[in-house]
């Protein structure tokens, strides 16, 4: 979890004893504590910039010794002694303009103090993310080092955490961090399935899950429908594929037949039988077919003849194939089975 810590530099001189306008509070890059602590870096000025300004709600906080941090949680008074209205970004780091109060003019012109402390806020591995208030101090330590008062709060704190979160009394910094992370994404989960289901993101779990239940059932539901539907429109498409297999094996059957004829005797009544049975076994049909007669090429032949049409006009008709030979040349080639 980020870490609030302060570090103390020099205050520069204001001209003709006035308070300066702007001063120093980060400085770039990496630095350290002379104690020991640290280091610090400053990788996104723009950002922390950016997050301390919002945090303050536009200004930031110039106080004694820290008093915003100590006296404020006691109760006690914490007056400013001026506010930082403006945060930039500099080759040596970020530096703050300050509207100062009147007791802190009167404070700076009688010197009373040589040096700020910024607090800022930073990560574990030390990556500074906002600035969160600035004191005036004497402490002669100048380096970075963490606020005696903010470092008890910090371990009651610690100590909280590790209970709310259900954890042993020996989890660490890291073990908390991830339990706080894990906590955030169930919020935000939370957060999301609510939404999807029409609820409010602040939806109690009891409600979010009601919800989703009674959308799976109409999930479901709907899931159904569009199955039975969906059965539905492949038997039909089935059911027409069929009838096409069936046009198109009926078509190949008729075509044989009519290709047999040419070589083979086929009477319209076996014609009729070895179209059916083509459709039904073509193997079977062609070893019938190969029983048959030969058709003699000296004395029959196939033509189209006229035939006159009964409910038609004289003189109009319609073309039919049929074998052209005489019941003699049918008996004297295949015999009278009477």
């Amino acid at each position: 979890m980020p870490t609030v810590t302060s570090f103390h530099m020099a205050l520069p001189d204001g001209p003709d004893n006035k308070p300066p306008e702007w001063i120093h509070l980060t400085p770039a890059g990496t630095w350290g504590g002379k104690d020991g602590r640290g280091p610090f870096v400053l990788k996104d000025p723009a950002g922390v910039i950016k997050r301390s300004m919002h945090m303050a709600g536009g200004k930031l906080v110039v106080d004694e010794n820290h008093s915003t941090h100590v006296a404020g949680p006691k109760g006690e008074s914490t007056p400013a002694v001026g506010w930082v209205v403006e945060l930039a970004s500099r080759q040596d780091g970020i530096w703050g303009k300050v509207n100062w109060t009147r007791r802190g003019a009167e404070l700076m012109g009688d010197k009373a103090y040589r040096g700020i402390s910024p607090a800022i806020g930073s990560k574990p591995d030390g990556t500074v993310e906002w600035i969160e208030a600035v004191s005036l101090t004497n402490r002669p330590n100048f380096g970075v080092t963490t606020l005696h008062s903010q470092n008890q709060e910090t371990r009651m704190d610690l100590a909280q955490l590790r209970r709310t979160l259900g954890l042993s009394e020996t989890a660490t910094e890291d073990d908390i961090n991830a339990a706080i992370a894990r906590g955030k994404a169930a919020v935000t989960l939370h957060a999301s399935v609510a939404k999807a289901v029409g609820l409010d993101a602040n939806a109690t779990d009891a409600a979010v899950l009601a919800a989703v239940q009674a959308k799976g059932t109409e999930v479901s539901t709907h899931a159904q429908a569009e199955i039975v539907t969906l059965q539905s429109q492949m038997t039909a498409a089935q059911t027409t594929i069929e009838g096409l297999k069936k046009q198109l094996s009926q078509k190949d059957a008729e075509t044989w037949v009519k290709e047999l004829g040419r070589t083979k005797v086929v009477t319209e009544d076996m014609g009729a039988t070895l179209v059916t049975l083509h459709m039904q076994d073509s193997s079977m049909a062609q070893k019938i077919a190969e029983g048959l007669a030969p058709v003699p090429s000296s004395k029959l032949s196939l033509h189209t003849q006229q035939k006159p049409a009964k409910s038609t006009p004289s003189g109009s008709g319609t073309e039919e194939s049929r074998f052209d030979f005489t019941d003699e040349e049918i008996k004297g080639y295949v015999g009278d089975e009477r």
